[in-house]
């Protein structure tokens, strides 16, 4: 949805996941980050031919191993952090069996525990598929917010949303501007972020099944192993507002 609500926007070209793709190289440079390097010579070669004055691309995987080496050669691209309810997204990943470092979408698509600037957490090997999926989760947070301290650092632009948002017209607009973005024209703007909003984007095709009456116990077995490195930010995590409900009053009892 991200990636088609931008397109409301003039002057401007909103695309998800192109060539070259982030998520082909990620296994790559999990395993030496300076292939990340050569890889973005040619991605911003790509944009760079790109005809619109604005250049919008939606990945989750850039995040994971390509922008800190973006940031290094100085160039800060303006950054949409998305977020929603971490176990929902957990099973989203589990469903489709995005598993980190076990199965094939999850080392095109996620972080592995195992690599250095992952967010630390021991023993993950004897962690179940979904306890991975949430950690997959976690670290994306843990990225974010990693992110965002070096943009406030460099004084540089984001905007933290979440995917209810963009169902708010004049709340894309204000991101939009945010970003320097415009609309030539207000009401077909408007009718189409409206068509765009009724969309259901990106749904789950597999059906793997969750068993829910355990995510409790297996998110908080996460969150004490990655509290063991880091519990500033398992204290970030518990004030988000992106955890249960269930597993905030486990923790307060």
């Amino acid at each position: 949805m991200l990636t088609e609500v931008f397109k409301i926007f003039s002057d401007t070209l909103s695309v998800h996941e192109p060539e070259p793709n982030y998520a082909t190289m990620l296994p790559k440079v999990k395993k030496d980050p300076r292939h990340a390097l050569s890889f973005l010579e040619r991605k911003i070669k790509e944009i760079n031919k790109t005809q619109p004055k604005n250049y919008v691309e939606t990945s989750n995987v850039f995040g994971k191993g390509f922008l800190i080496p973006l940031v290094r050669n100085g160039i800060f691209p303006n950054l949409i952090f998305l977020n929603r309810d971490f176990r929902e997204t957990a099973k989203s990943l589990y469903k489709r069996g995005s598993t980190p470092m076990r199965t094939q979408r999850g080392a095109h698509f996620s972080a592995d525990p195992r690599v250095p600037g992952s967010l630390p957490i021991f023993s993950p090997d004897t962690l179940s598929d979904y306890q991975l999926c949430y950690w997959g989760v976690l670290d994306s947070y843990f990225r974010q917010l990693e992110a965002k301290n070096i943009y406030d650092q460099e004084g540089k632009k984001y905007c933290w949303v979440t995917a209810n948002d963009f169902h708010d017209f004049d709340l894309t607009m204000s991101i939009g501007l945010h970003f320097g973005l415009q609309v030539e024209n207000y009401n077909s703007a408007k009718a189409l972020h409206s068509e765009i909003a009724t969309q259901h984007h990106n749904p789950n095709i597999n059906k793997r099944e969750v068993h829910q009456a355990s995510l409790t116990k297996e998110e908080i077995e996460v969150i004490d192993r990655i509290a063991f490195f880091k519990p500033l930010f398992i204290d970030e995590v518990l004030s988000s507002g992106f955890i249960s409900n269930e597993l905030t009053s486990e923790i307060n009892n």
